[in-house]
């Protein structure tokens, strides 16, 4: 009598026809079955930024320059050109991976880092399509290494390095100029949102309104790192807070 397969541990084993395996997850997977009477699950997907993710990704940039971990690099990821199959679903977990790749790398070093991301994406025949910027914090130390390391993490993650323009890459030597790239990265604000930008003479003063996205994202459009994300924030600000009530309580001063 044959064994019940462990499904925990099964591999696909001689089979050619078994999806080909990728270092963020399985590609051209067969989707599930439909359960019968239930509705099909179908991701929700967002042209524009919120108000509240707009928020986030300009306070995450106040308290890394406050951490002294301000942007220094600004990286535009096009997974279309890196080959990745499917993007819609696979863009989010590789980048996910590949800033992981980074942010280990460089802690493993001793040093911190700190970064904001936003995806796009843009139907317009231009060669865009689902791509991400991303603003980091690299140490500049570690800078030289660190571009040569880039391609690694990319492959890890499943793009295809051997084509050119993956990945395109730029210092920022100031803060006022990491400015301008999260002004750019913010573009995709709901439009009902525009007038709180607006000057007297009704300029809405978010970089390139023109080259929004105009197909969807699906799942998560922009987020940052832990370090600087609504919780950490919060903790620093509470820790700011509680520092001189326990110096008069221990006496200091």
């Amino acid at each position: 009598m044959p064994k019940p397969l462990n499904h925990g541990g099964l591999r696909h084993m001689g089979n050619e026809n078994a999806p080909a395996e990728h270092s963020i997850g399985v590609r051209e997977a067969p989707p599930p079955a439909p359960v019968a009477g239930r509705r099909p699950y179908q991701r929700k997907g967002s042209l524009h930024l919120s108000i509240a993710q707009l928020e986030n990704i300009w306070a995450a940039f106040g308290s890394s320059v406050s951490l002294g971990l301000r942007p220094t690099e600004t990286l535009d990821i096009h997974f279309d050109v890196g080959d990745l199959l499917d993007p819609h679903r696979w863009a989010r977990p590789c980048l996910r991976e590949f800033l992981k790749s980074a942010r280990q790398w460089i802690e493993r070093r001793g040093h911190q880092t700190a970064y904001i991301w936003a995806l796009e994406n843009r139907g317009d025949g231009d060669g865009h399509g689902i791509h991400a910027h991303v603003l980091i914090h690299v140490p500049d130390i570690l800078s030289v290494r660190f571009h040569q390391l880039k391609a690694r993490w990319a492959r890890r993650a499943g793009l295809n390095m051997a084509n050119t323009g993956v990945i395109h890459r730029e210092a920022i030597p100031t803060v006022k100029a990491a400015k301008g790239k999260l002004q750019y990265m913010s573009k995709d604000l709901d439009p009902k949102h525009w007038h709180l930008f607006q000057d007297i003479s009704g300029r809405v003063h978010l970089d390139d309104r023109q080259k929004p996205s105009d197909q969807p994202i699906y799942g998560k459009k922009c987020g940052v790192s832990r370090n600087i994300d609504v919780k950490a924030r919060q903790a620093y600000r509470a820790q700011l807070f509680a520092e001189p009530s326990n110096g008069l309580a221990g006496g200091v001063g």
